[in-house]
């Protein structure tokens, strides 16, 4: 760490890299901030201190608006409409008004706790609380609709009831720690934990779950009633080296600090069979700012990624030929992509593009066009048109590149958020319909109908049509809410495995004799193997940037004519995808298209077929073998049934909707069934919740590390009974209340948080040093300046603080700790410059 002759940091040093630097102006206000890329970010201020104009790389700029009692009152940034923000005399937030003008409203109660929000249609969503607690107990929709929760006499939930009536019941131990959950269909899930509150043993009606650690509290085995088993391993800094899945490994190794290379062998019993197939080595290189920089595949296909001042990807080119660019506005949107063929010996204007693509947005941001050019002059341009809630109600399409089927599509919502009418294509659902069903569980949509069971998980779905006999397609689960069978209408049996985190393992019917296997790289798919008559097929060796797929490598065995040895034959792709992730054409290395999708609806449903859209393909240059089965980022599509594969939950594009409620309920928002607001710019990779950015869902750490959320679950010192009561004694003294074994506050990624409207900090069990100290750090800060200049902060100013006092007393954490806490700000600065957060 470097210091200012006044005490203030200047900069911060890793092995003799800077990680940060801080230049202050006359006042010793943070004016420049120079990260490890160089990039500068400058902040000029207002006479009272407060940040009026904020400058970032790349034409980034943000103004802001302060009222008199230093409250965030409006907000204007480069390409995007301005954001109004007005209070009561309480500093509550009243009223938001959005880029387009829309005003979003918000009503307090008794305590300064939200009674009421009224959304940009003018529909009301209330809340309700305990009146000794101050817990939510109640959601009140706008349809009149409740969402309960029943508190024991200790403020636990006992009861949770959803919109339709559902019911989940819970029982907890001494410790105040949940060890039992009973669904609606009384099937009963046991917790049980070891002495530092880790979970232990989970028995369900399939059978007993076990879990391992290493002396440091870290997850290193996971064995599943079936027999198979997860294990973890890791080096001596703490980084994954090793991760095995049933009989599979993906070994990890760091051979520097801006490098990963991930190998995957082939199965130990396929390796006679096939012995042409060879380890799948993969090296990640990241610049250190930790933004992938180059991808090496196996059979040296090398992908190369530039990038601008702002650390936006402007191109990416393979060794032999392919190239995608992409262009910025100062809003920092997409909006514009050209990929294909770049000749080696031409500059940067010499790309030959296969796909054109350029995207327009509203004043707020959302997705209002986008107009795409592919090969042989073929042009679409689709306008959409919005709500005042930013949901897409009219898709207008145009040009030489419609398919058959494809058009214009309408859509009309519900005061809840829901489709009620859509027509895409053939496909309509009149606003007459009598859609759902209690909760938003679908009943009817178009000639289809469905049924739940008790749990609230779709059972069946029949289709009705005149002159024939009804279709009947059914659905089984398991106690966890996984799929575990399908049946369609004429019989064919499909079944489904998972392991102990929920991955989909494998999937198989006996009656084709065919059979898919998966193998996981965290929450992305690494690798898919195909079966048919019991004989290896193909293996899709696939590379993901987040939940971007970048690229894949499809591996057969090929014979083109019988005098000629059968040959293991692998062919890599590049893919384009769009701003959810869904790809757009898969190139070859030399840049030609080798696959297109066909196109869909707004919500996903097939309109057209490739092979229904007339794609000239003179050179018989397409492959269908090559479609990778995405829709939506984390989107896996089933053929047998239509539905995406989505996580921790199954998606039907049809109705826009998924086949049981959101396994984190009230926390992944409040339409529990829907997919996403609008699929134009959002995003649920897991099925759990919808996110505006892909790259927002996941974070990394300098060491490799995967965490998500506040401070992650980072391993680290954790404190003692006697210890943690000194810190409440502590902050006693400042107005603070510790409220500890705290799981039922806090949002599943977090384990400690401090709630300044009540005054309180919530502790889980197993809570580390670092995580309770950040919290600790915000609520003396909070006592020392009071509510009103706390909150005037802003978020950013807040964090900064915190990092600034963790860096004061670095000695008390570890490594990745520190590069967690810096990494973490530094993601915040970028969110503040694009107005994500104040």
């Amino acid at each position: 760490l470097a210091y200012t002759a006044q005490g203030l940091l200047s900069g911060i040093f890793r092995q003799d890299e800077r990680r940060l630097g801080i230049e202050y102006d006359h006042h010793n206000r943070p004016e420049t901030l120079t990260d490890v890329m160089g990039r500068e970010h400058h902040t000029e201020y207002s006479g009272h201190d407060l940040p009026v104009k904020m400058r970032g790389p790349g034409g980034q700029s943000v103004r802001l608006q302060w009222q008199q009692h230093h409250k965030l009152s409006g907000i204007e940034r480069a390409g995007t409409g301005a954001e109004g923000f007005r209070y009561d005399r309480h500093g509550n937030l009243l009223a938001w008004t959005d880029g387009n003008g829309v005003v979003w409203t918000m009503e307090y109660g008794p305590f300064d706790l939200p009674v009421a929000r009224t959304d940009g249609e003018g529909h009301r969503w209330q809340y309700r609380y305990d009146k000794d607690t101050l817990q939510l107990t109640e959601v009140i929709n706008p349809q009149g609709e409740s969402y309960r929760y029943i508190l024991d006499n200790c403020g636990r939930v006992t009861e949770e009831r959803d919109w339709g009536g559902v019911v989940w019941r819970y029982r907890y131990d001494a410790d105040g720690l949940c060890t039992a959950r009973v669904n609606g269909l009384e099937e009963t899930i046991l917790y049980s934990r070891d002495a530092a509150g880790r979970l232990a043993e989970v028995i369900t009606p399939e059978g007993k779950t076990q879990y391992a650690y290493d002396k440091s509290g870290r997850l290193t085995g996971i064995f599943s009633p079936d027999g198979t088993s997860q294990r973890t391993g890791y080096d001596e800094r703490g980084r994954v080296n090793v991760t095995t899945q049933g009989r599979r490994a993906i070994e990890y190794h760091y051979p520097d600090e801006h490098t990963v290379i991930r190998c995957i062998q082939p199965p130990e019993d396929e390796r006679d069979r096939h012995p042409d197939e060879s380890l799948l080595k993969t090296t990640y290189r990241y610049n250190a700012a930790g933004e992938l920089t180059e991808v090496i595949l196996p059979g040296d296909e090398t992908l190369t990624f530039s990038r601008d001042e702002a650390g936006r990807e402007v191109f990416r080119h393979s060794n032999r030929g392919f190239a995608c660019e992409q262009g910025w506005n100062a809003a920092s949107q997409l909006v514009t992509q050209r990929a294909g063929f770049f000749p080696e010996e031409t500059t940067w204007g010499g790309l030959l593009p296969s796909l054109v693509r350029e995207y327009r947005y509203d004043s707020a941001g959302n997705v209002s066009g986008v107009t795409s050019r592919e090969d042989y002059g073929r042009e679409t341009r689709r306008e959409y048109r919005l709500d005042r809630n930013g949901q897409v109600t009219a898709v207008t399409a145009s040009g030489t590149g419609l398919g058959y089927g494809e058009g214009d599509e309408s859509y009309g919502y519900d005061s809840c958020g829901y489709l009620k009418a859509q027509s895409a294509g053939r496909h309509r659902i009149s606003e007459e319909t009598d859609q759902y069903a209690g909760g938003h569980r679908l009943k009817q949509a178009g000639n289809t109908q469905y049924d739940y069971d008790a749990a609230g998980r779709m059972v069946s779905r029949t289709k009705h049509r005149d002159g024939y006999r009804p279709e009947t397609e059914r659905f089984r689960w398991d106690s966890r809410d996984q799929l575990t069978g399908y049946c369609s209408a004429q019989g064919e049996l499909w079944e489904y495995r998972h392991d102990a985190s929920g991955r989909r393992t494998e999937k198989r019917c006996d009656r084709k004799k065919i059979r898919f296997t998966y193998l996981w790289d965290g929450d992305s798919i690494a690798e898919i193997r195909e079966y048919r008559d019991d004989k290896l097929y193909s293996v899709r060796h696939l590379v993901f940037n987040g939940f971007e797929l970048i690229s894949q490598q499809f591996s057969r065995v090929r014979q083109p004519h019988p005098s000629v040895a059968p040959q293991w034959v692998t062919r890599t792709n590049y893919a384009v995808s769009d701003l959810t992730g869904r790809p757009l054409m898969l190139f070859n290395s030399e840049g030609k298209t080798v696959w297109r999708p066909g196109q869909t609806s707004l919500w996903g449903l097939a309109l057209s077929l490739p092979a229904d859209t007339d794609y000239p393909d003179p050179r018989g240059e397409l492959d269908p073998e090559a479609d990778p089965g995405l829709l939506y980022a984390g989107q896996w599509q089933d053929a047998e049934s239509g539905l995406c594969y989505n996580r921790f939950r199954y998606y039907e594009p049809e109705t826009g909707m998924y086949l049981v409620s959101d396994p984190l309920g009230l926390l992944g928002g409040e339409q529990t069934y829907r997919y996403v607001p609008n699929p134009c710019g959002w995003v649920d990779p897991l099925g759990l919740a919808a996110s505006s950015k892909i790259s927002s869902l996941m974070d990394y750490i300098g060491d490799g590390r995967r965490v998500s959320g506040h401070t992650g679950f980072l391993d680290g010192v954790r404190l003692s009974r006697s210890q943690i009561n000194n810190i409440a004694k502590e902050m006693e003294k400042l107005g603070i209340k510790v409220i500890r074994k705290a799981d039922k506050y806090l949002p599943p990624n977090a384990r400690a948080a401090f709630d300044y409207g009540l005054r309180n900090i919530y502790l889980r069990k197993n809570a580390t040093l670092y995580e309770v100290y950040h919290e600790v750090i915000h609520a003396k800060q909070f006592a020392k300046i009071g509510r009103e200049a706390y909150e005037a902060l802003g978020r950013l100013s807040r964090e900064e603080h915190v990092l600034n006092e963790i860096l004061k007393s670095k000695n008390l954490f570890n490594e990745a700790e520190i590069a967690h806490a810096i990494k973490y700000v530094e993601g915040l600065r970028e969110k503040f410059m694009m107005g994500l957060i104040n």
